[in-house]
């Protein structure tokens, strides 16, 4: 689980930062990239294991609705807080940046956790030519 929601953090930011590029800030996209990677490792991460944990009793859309509220209540809860301490002016770049990146984290990891996507794992890592280069790659020494 961990591997998977680390998986969704790097996803994550590699999609934000893409978005901020296209949109032809690309000096932009790096700084939010500096930025959002150890917030999505250290409090998003977190933040995505404590819903799994409090929906796993659930089944079907409910937990899924479940868990994107939660998600997002606990991205905008990152923003909220300081933002009222502080009296920041640009809060609503935040805001957007957290929700959109918690969105995105929350996204591909159902995804991650989705029937058909342990389907293409399996029909990856089953392949000829995945495991001749696993079998190179283990026979490397140094």
């Amino acid at each position: 689980m961990i591997i998977r929601k680390l998986v969704s953090a790097v996803m994550t930011c590699v999609l934000v930062m893409l978005s901020f590029s296209l949109g032809g800030e690309s000096t932009l996209a790096i700084v939010v990239g500096i930025y959002l990677f150890p917030i999505l490792l250290i409090y998003g991460v977190p933040a995505s294991i404590l819903s799994d944990f409090v929906t796993k009793k659930r089944r079907g859309i409910l937990r899924v609705i479940f868990a994107l509220i939660m998600h997002l209540f606990l991205a905008a809860l990152f923003v909220v807080i300081p933002a009222l301490f502080s009296g920041s002016e640009i809060f609503n770049f935040y805001f957007i940046i957290s929700l959109l990146s918690s969105f995105l984290f929350y996204c591909i990891d159902e995804f991650l956790r989705s029937k058909l996507a342990k389907y293409l794992r399996q029909k990856i890592f089953l392949s000829k030519r995945a495991k001749d280069l696993c079998k190179k790659i283990g026979d490397l020494r140094i």
